[in-house]
């Protein structure tokens, strides 16, 4: 192993990149010693030579950091682009690290990408063979760890593990291999390893992505969405209070048309004069049989806000928040129960319930009874029917943290110590939510020029929300790419779940495990039992048996909403075909 380099030389752009450079000189002090890594800021004197310094640090250090951000390679002024210009000093500090054969790792930050080398000056382009080394802040000190053994040339982890595995005494673990490799994918699985990196959301992204290629999610023909968009602006003004006499016209038409249950994906907390009109039109809606919910934002005082009178005049209100991670499916909150605190250590929680909330998404289908278990382990929506809409877990809400420590709270309604039922949404192909048989705007239900006809939405389930460009909208992942969906949009796949009883749900962790153990023997078989198959065929073999395990992946979610988790069985069955062949290599007799 080589020794740690003995000084470390920090080159970044300031309008690109301070705040990174500042963070990360600090982690590398506080690692090697602040004698040992250079940052101009705090280490040039007052009426120092800057090019002197610069030059004599660069010849002193071992090791030069690129720190490119967004706008290294483009930032310019008045003269043109920054880096093509002589006096530019990241250009002089790169390329005399460069011509003195100095180390340099460029380090990706900000979701920057390695510029090419027809991108660069001259004096850099070898800049762009240079291996690079992303820090992302989702997973900084991860990736700050692994940098910092790539700075010391220590071994991987995984190298140091299979240095260990491959010691004498660990030669009778071949015969116990593939079930020791399953617990241990199970562990990894039970502290959620790789979906902490990513790894598990993908790979199930992709899962759902060919399946629905295979069947695509069909979409209820009693759905319907209603929203407004730049062409009611521009008629009736900027959207917002102002516009409540048009929702009332709106609830009018939606009547007449027949619809069923109206649903609004917009809260209404501001009083205006024209409340009085919408609550009477909530009230005509109600007596000619339509329901109409509501969407509420938060509480005060442990009551709803909303416009006064509204509440009592909807026939519910309900949770609006939707859409809380990238990822397979949109996640998407179906009911939270609100709790108060335990009056005793003993007191059941179910005792401590003050209030159940609905998601405007179940209230739609009917989904006005949520029954918890005695321990609010599990949530049951059951309809007015008494039709069982969906069961599943139910998980304390959190906020979410923001990379710089600030927590965000998306949903205003609940707050930390609520128990949220939180479903995996199948989404339906974008184009079927805003095909012109499905979709609807403003101006075709209340403008001058309206189009829908009386009885044209009969027995529909109506979402009303904004579908602007740029407002309320939330990036989910389809397979390798991803999409912009409105929140309304979001609302009608949890409805059309809701309406089909589609439930995506992860395996039972019994079954997991058994998984797992069955591709970690598998993997083992594989490696050892076929000593004599030539390398590439074993290899084709080990293809053939992950596509087919890839594709049965693929027929249990389609057939039954089950989402294996993909990553931890094949990590299981690589891993110990990997390993049981190292063991095998170290232990086989050697020739005489």
């Amino acid at each position: 192993m080589e020794k740690t380099a003995s000084r470390i030389f920090i080159s970044y752009r300031r309008e690109d990149s301070i705040a990174y450079a500042g963070r990360l000189y600090d982690h590398l002090s506080a690692h090697f010693g602040a004698e040992r890594v250079f940052m101009d800021i705090g280490q040039i004197e007052a009426g120092d030579d800057f090019v002197n310094v610069l030059d004599r640090e660069i010849e002193a250090c071992d090791l030069v950091i690129a720190l490119i951000g967004p706008r290294w390679l483009s930032a310019s002024n008045e003269k043109g682009r920054r880096l093509d210009q002589g006096d530019d000093f990241v250009s002089h500090e790169l390329a005399a690290a460069l011509a003195q054969g100095k180390r340099l790792i460029p380090v990706l930050v900000g979701g920057a990408t390695m510029p090419e080398a027809s991108e660069l000056p001259p004096t850099l382009t070898e800049l762009a063979r240079r291996q690079a080394h992303a820090l992302d802040d989702k997973r900084f000190k991860f990736e700050l760890d692994a940098l910092i053994r790539s700075i010391e040339r220590r071994p991987s982890l995984l190298n140091q593990f299979v240095q260990v595995m491959n010691a004498e005494r660990l030669r009778k673990w071949r015969r116990y291999g593939g079930a020791g490799i399953a617990l241990l994918m199970f562990f990894l699985g039970w502290v959620q390893l790789f979906d902490a990196l990513g790894i598990d959301t993908r790979i199930e992204s992709y899962t759902m992505a060919l399946g629905d290629v295979v069947a695509s999610v069909p979409v209820n023909e009693r759905i319907a969405i209603v929203s407004f968009d730049e062409k009611s602006e521009a008629r009736l003004g900027k959207f917002g209070p102002d516009w409540r006499a048009e929702h009332a016209r709106v609830l009018d038409k939606l009547v007449a048309a027949g619809a069923k249950t109206i649903v609004f994906d917009v809260y209404f907390e501001k009083p205006n004069p024209a409340d009085a009109e919408l609550i009477a039109a909530i009230e005509r809606a109600r007596q000619n049989g339509s329901e109409v919910i509501v969407g509420v934002n938060q509480l005060l005082d442990q009551k709803p806000v909303a416009t006064p009178g509204l509440l009592q005049a909807v026939s519910a209100w309900g949770l609006l928040c939707v859409g809380g991670r990238l990822g397979y499916a949109s996640l998407a909150p179906l009911a939270a129960l609100k709790l108060a605190a335990a009056a005793d250590a003993e007191q059941p929680p179910v005792e401590r319930i003050q209030d159940r909330i609905s998601a405007i998404g179940s209230l739609a289908v009917g989904g006005t009874t949520l029954a918890a278990d005695q321990q609010l382990r599990e949530l049951t929506v059951v309809s007015d029917t008494g039709r069982t809409l969906w069961r599943g877990p139910l998980k304390p809400f959190q906020a979410s943290v923001e990379a710089s420590g600030q927590v965000r709270n998306n949903c205003p309604l609940l707050s930390s110590g609520d128990r949220v039922a939180d479903a995996l949404i199948r989404l339906a192909p974008i184009e079927s939510w805003r095909q012109p048989a499905r979709r609807y705007d403003y101006e075709q239900i209340s403008g001058p020029a309206a189009t829908i006809a009386a009885g044209g939405l009969t027995g529909k389930i109506v979402l009303i929300g904004d579908g602007r460009a740029g407002q309320d909208i939330f990036q989910v992942r389809r397979g390798v790419g991803a999409e912009l969906r409105h929140g309304v949009e979001l609302h009608a796949d949890v409805v059309n779940n809701l309406l089909q009883g589609m439930q995506l749900r992860g395996l039972d962790p019994l079954l997991q495990v058994l998984a797992m153990a069955a591709l970690a023997i598998a993997g083992a078989w594989l490696r050892l039992f076929k000593p004599a198959m030539r390398a590439l065929w074993r290899r084709l073999l080990l293809l053939g048996c992950l596509l087919f395990y890839l594709a049965l992946t693929v027929l249990i979610y389609v057939q039954f909403g089950l989402l294996l988790n993909t990553a931890y069985h094949v990590g299981a069955f690589l891993l110990s075909y990997w390993v049981l062949g190292k063991l095998s290599a170290t232990t086989a007799p050697s020739s005489a």
